[in-house]
């Protein structure tokens, strides 16, 4: 009993973060129509760096919300990562910290790329398999 009551708590809550998902994705496919639009609407020639950090900033946070979909899809250490680097690569792009805090942001990334490195699963012919959550 208890076993079919965890496989039934299991599969809704699966089914919920799925549609969950799909609201983000919804979000975020609605969101890059006003990103763009207000990128092209200014000449090329005329595009400050406000302008452009502003731009990159909202990108990079779509990219995000990308990546957090797919984590929420995939179940893997490797999306996971990932979405940690696009994290703390946005902000140390868009938001011009001290330089302590870029620091410890790219130590964090070089962490990151360790930890994808040498302590991720591999398979005897060296094809990485990342290992569930």
């Amino acid at each position: 009993m208890k076993k079919k009551l965890n496989e039934i708590i299991y599969t809704i809550s699966r089914y919920t973060e799925i549609f969950l998902s799909l609201i983000i994705l919804t979000v975020i496919v609605l969101l890059i129509i006003p990103v763009v639009y207000d990128f092209v609407q200014h000449p090329l020639l005329e595009i400050t760096a406000h302008d452009f950090t502003t731009f990159l900033g909202n990108v990079l946070t779509l990219l995000i919300g990308v990546e957090f979909v797919k984590m929420l899809a995939k179940h893997t250490a490797e999306t996971l990562l990932e979405v940690l680097m696009f994290a703390l690569a946005r902000q140390m792009v868009v938001v011009h910290e001290t330089m302590v805090d870029t620091l410890i942001g790219i130590v964090a990334l070089g962490a990151i790329f360790a930890i994808r490195k040498y302590l991720l699963l591999k398979t005897p012919d060296k094809q990485k398999i990342y290992d569930k959550l």
